[in-house]
């Protein structure tokens, strides 16, 4: 989870259809979307660094036909 103010933070993390982001706005969480790769079988992100309310990168990982490669999305705005 990474937090730029008590009203702006953001969690990722996977669940059985992917990766998972939800974003909190100081009342309530939102689930955020996330694209995963086409070849992905299992998905899954493991940090998030935020530089402002509305950046944030996620890193993490996808399995491609026995393959664990690197994946890294950006939300802006």
């Amino acid at each position: 989870m990474s937090c730029t103010s008590p009203a702006a933070c953001t969690a990722v993390g996977g669940d059985s259809t992917g990766t998972v982001a939800e974003s909190w706005n100081g009342t309530r969480w939102s689930v955020q979307a996330t694209p995963n790769p086409p070849t992905a079988g299992e998905t899954f992100f493991e940090g998030v660094s935020c530089t402002s309310a509305t950046t944030c990168t996620a890193a993490g990982y996808y399995d491609s036909t026995g393959r664990v490669l690197t994946l890294a999305e950006r939300h802006s705005g």
